[in-house]
């Protein structure tokens, strides 16, 4: 490899190491329950989507008028189900497994009156996969602005879609091959395009 690629790859790489290694210790920081490879491979992983989708912006800047009918429909989140849907993603996060249709571990959750929280790693496999997919969601009659308590037998039964929680860890070559397969087709290509032109539509 040529000197200068490899320079400017330890420039690109060295500020990730550093972010996660400083903050190893701090359990809230990042994705929890995951141990430090884990959240280096995390962390590369978003530079990569980030950096794809810069290249897609470039693009979409040229060609999109931010006054145009798309713009607005990007940027109307309230009704096209993008704050719905982030408000799920959240909810995915809080409760591991809220949508698994595993109905051990959601009763669980209600009946410890949401107290048990993050008692597993939340995984990105499923639904999430380490990136965007389509969503066909349903959210009619959703409201969000409710306590969690009284939003979590909903979500759990209306929202189901199967998406499991990720116990492996990076601890093994076994399992870096199943964290490799997420990193490498958990977002569709399109989806790089896509984020490249809601990130336009909401900053012009």
């Amino acid at each position: 490899m040529p000197l200068i690629p490899q320079i400017r790859l330890v420039c690109d790489i060295l500020p990730i190491i550093v972010q996660v290694m400083r903050n190893m210790n701090r359990t809230w920081w990042g994705i929890t329950n995951y141990n430090t490879l884990d959240k280096l491979t995390h962390a590369f992983h978003m530079a990569e989507i980030w950096d794809k989708t810069a290249e897609q912006y470039t693009m979409v800047e040229k060609l999109l008028d931010p006054q145009s009918d798309l713009c607005d429909c990007v940027t109307d989140i309230e009704e096209n189900d993008v704050l719905n849907y982030l408000n799920l993603l959240a909810f995915k996060i809080k409760y591991p497994g809220i949508t698994s249709g595993n109905k051990t571990l959601t009763d669980n959750y209600l009946s410890s009156g949401v107290r048990e929280k993050r008692s597993a790693g939340y995984g990105f496999g499923g639904g999430y996969n380490f990136g965007w997919k389509r969503s066909l969601t349903d959210f009619d009659g959703f409201n969000f602005n409710l306590s969690d308590i009284e939003l979590l037998q909903d979500v759990a039964e209306k929202l189901a879609d199967g998406e499991q929680v990720m116990t492996e860890h990076v601890d093994s070559a076994e399992h870096w091959k199943l964290w490799r397969k997420m990193v490498k087709h958990g977002m569709e290509e399109s989806g790089y395009y896509d984020l490249a032109v809601f990130m336009f539509c909401m900053l012009n």
